[in-house]
């Protein structure tokens, strides 16, 4: 419980305690457009998270649940529609790498094959996502 407690006071007040805290936000918008992209994600979803959140962050307990508060916050957007749709993320997506190319290198697609999973609808959702990310990432390395 602990934890979550301290995850949530590190991501309300991300600005000032997180370090790096706007690249920790762009990985978290890129996994959350994934995850949101299918109808009712669950447990699982945030188990691969967790795994690979080990991955980027290491040792690093409070980045990691940092990440996870954060996609988990942009993904409840998502579905209650406050003020944010999947294209709208999509779009902020899209203006960080245009303001921040090097956010490009930021986004593991083998990380995003793993989050692609679930029905048939909605692991085609998902695949449009990962190809948007992909002529994304495409179009901004190649600007740098």
């Amino acid at each position: 419980m602990g934890v979550g407690i301290k995850s949530r006071f590190l991501s309300f007040f991300r600005e000032f305690f997180v370090y790096h805290h706007r690249s920790l936000e762009f990985r978290a918008k890129v996994f959350a457009a994934i995850i949101a992209a299918k109808l009712d994600p669950d447990e699982d979803d945030f188990i691969i998270l967790y795994e690979i959140s080990k991955e980027i962050y290491d040792n690093d307990e409070d980045r990691k649940a940092v990440l996870i508060q954060i996609t988990k916050e942009y993904i409840s957007k998502v579905k209650c529609k406050d003020h944010l749709t999947l294209d709208t993320l999509l779009l902020s997506i899209d203006q960080s790498m245009k303001s921040h190319k090097r956010y490009a290198s930021k986004i593991d697609f083998s990380h995003l094959r793993r989050l692609i999973n679930g029905e048939e609808e909605e692991t085609l959702i998902q695949q449009r996502v990962y190809d948007f990310l992909l002529y994304e990432v495409k179009q901004y390395s190649s600007i740098g």
